[in-house]
């Protein structure tokens, strides 16, 4: 087995829950039937924004257009930060254990907005010493462009590399890249796997 020199942890349902059903309750737009209308182009909006096509401004200013001038921009920042939600308990803890040995960097797909709300509300993202976001590569996971930025980056074979996921085809990407992947199910479960490479006692 090669040995581990480098963890990648996505942010969304491995570091912290992700509730993305909460920016259409915080638009009063639970009804699937109310929301419709607008899913495709918020899905499409949301997508160049994570990809950096778009601007904070320009993005909100997209969503007030597309929702008709109902809510302000104001309402429509809060219900787009409302889908972070608290840190997945136990993972500060596993995190600063494994940056404490070995190098360790976050990788998501994730935007300007939810981006700065986590570095000031997930305290593990302090011990992460390189962040991938996809708005800044402007590529998004499983994009094979997203691994090799991070590659070429650490200037590290990527088969020292684990990367975590909680979605199944971005650890197909990781490992189509050449590195290794885990699919995050638990923090026990990380654990173990973390274990089997001697990254964690």
């Amino acid at each position: 087995m090669t040995p581990i020199g480098v963890v990648l942890f996505d942010l969304g349902n491995v570091i912290a829950h992700i509730d993305f059903d909460s920016f259409w309750r915080s638009l009063n737009l639970s009804d699937l039937e109310k929301r419709t209308p607008f899913k495709d182009k918020y899905k499409e909006f949301t997508k160049a924004y994570e990809t950096g096509l778009l601007l904070t401004s320009e993005y909100l200013q997209k969503l007030y257009s597309l929702f008709n001038q109902q809510y302000t921009l104001s309402e429509l920042k809060w219900a787009v930060e409302s889908i972070i939600e608290d840190p997945v308990e136990g993972m500060d803890k596993l995190v600063q254990e494994v940056s404490a040995n070995c190098q360790t960097a976050l990788v998501s797909n994730t935007n300007e907005l939810h981006y700065s709300l986590s570095k000031s509300k997930i305290a593990s993202l302090q011990h992460l010493g390189k962040h991938y976001c996809s708005y800044i590569l402007q590529v998004m996971k499983p994009a094979y462009g997203f691994y090799d930025a991070i590659v070429k980056d650490l200037k590290c074979d990527p088969s020292t590399m684990l990367f975590v996921d909680d979605l199944q085809e971005n650890i197909d990407g990781a490992v189509a890249a050449g590195m290794c992947g885990v699919r995050f199910e638990s923090v026990q479960q990380l654990k173990i796997v973390l274990k089997s490479y001697n990254i964690v006692s």
